[in-house]
């Protein structure tokens, strides 16, 4: 991988860039100076529309090796990231891979497989996305967990990113190849389009205009946030440490419950007010720990909650766009 001075004029692949959270990445890229390829699906909207011609694009899958290796040969890439995940339509990660168990192991083990594959054939490092559902119910561990922490996917989406963590230790241990996930607590921020726990958050300050109520049922237990744009940052902290890094780290941007970010909203927004019925969740996901990647790198998230909605505020429709 690369140091903090070489990230400019160097050639990234982006697999899945032209979604949420590889939206944001390939944008933070660009501002660093790198040499962008996008490689993944058409999508119905273009969430890189006022980017266009900064990079280049080549549609295609991550299941398909062969089109993903002439990518990677094609831009030369020194280094891959890859935020490429199933999802079917709006209904979210976990959803998708609850419900369409087979496309998330193609897409999500299989299609990342096929990344480490490629990257190994050109000896260049991976950055990828992994996720803190790793983890199981906040009940069977004290406090907040670590990277110590046993794994305990609860969710098939879950247990995808069990096994690309797996995956991926398996390509360092036997080929020393540079890979490092990180895992990603809920992610908010402009361009969030999927259905599920982050759409209903988001939703709170989408909805904020002056004078009018929203109402949401949703649990009111402490979350981990972050917003896309720091994860962006996360990834290309992790480019530029090189291959130091360990093989998965936990980020986190903030905690904060639902009637924390109503209260921000409603004391942004002239008589705007949140219906909040508390139910209960349907998981409650461990707190996260995350002090072990901001030690190794120095990374520190620039956003928290009032930051996130100052900035969800300002954009006219944060949650609606489709990538």
């Amino acid at each position: 991988m690369t140091s903090p001075s070489e990230i400019a004029g160097k050639s990234v692949l982006v697999a899945g860039g032209r979604g949420f959270v590889g939206s944001a990445i390939v944008r933070r890229l660009l501002d660093e100076g790198a040499r962008v390829t996008v490689f993944g699906p058409a999508m119905a909207d273009d969430l890189l529309a006022d980017r266009a011609g900064r990079f280049a694009n080549v549609e295609g899958s991550v299941e398909d090796r062969a089109a993903l290796a002439a990518a990677v040969a094609g831009c030369e890439a020194d280094a891959i990231v890859t935020a490429a995940a199933f999802s079917a339509g709006r209904q979210g990660l976990m959803r998708s891979g609850d419900e369409r168990a087979d496309k998330a192991l193609a897409v999500n083990v299989l299609g990342l497989r096929n990344v480490f594959e490629v990257a190994r054939e050109r000896a260049i490092g991976v950055v990828w996305t992994s996720s803190t559902v790793v983890y199981g119910p906040a009940d069977r561990y004290e406090g907040p967990v670590d990277e110590a922490a046993p794994r305990a996917p609860l969710t098939f989406y879950g247990l995808t990113k069990v096994l690309g963590e797996d995956t991926a230790r398996y390509y360092r241990d036997r080929y020393g190849l540079p890979i490092t996930g990180l895992r990603l607590p809920l992610v908010l921020g402009e361009g969030l389009w999927y259905q599920g726990a982050a759409s209903a958050i988001a939703g709170v300050i989408a909805a904020a205009r002056a004078g009018t109520r929203h109402a949401v049922a949703f649990h009111d237990e402490p979350m981990d946030l972050m917003h896309v744009a720091d994860v962006a940052a996360a990834v290309t902290t992790v480019l530029a440490a090189g291959p130091k890094l360990a093989a998965v780290y936990n980020i986190n941007g903030f905690t904060a419950r639902l009637s924390d970010i109503a209260a921000a909203a409603e004391a942004r927004v002239p008589g705007y007010r949140v219906d909040h019925t508390v139910e209960p969740p349907a998981i409650t996901f461990p707190l996260i720990d995350d002090r072990r990647f901001r030690r190794d790198t120095g990374f520190r998230p620039a956003r928290g909650l009032a930051e996130i909605v100052d900035d969800m505020l300002a954009t006219e429709t944060p949650c609606t766009k489709t990538v």
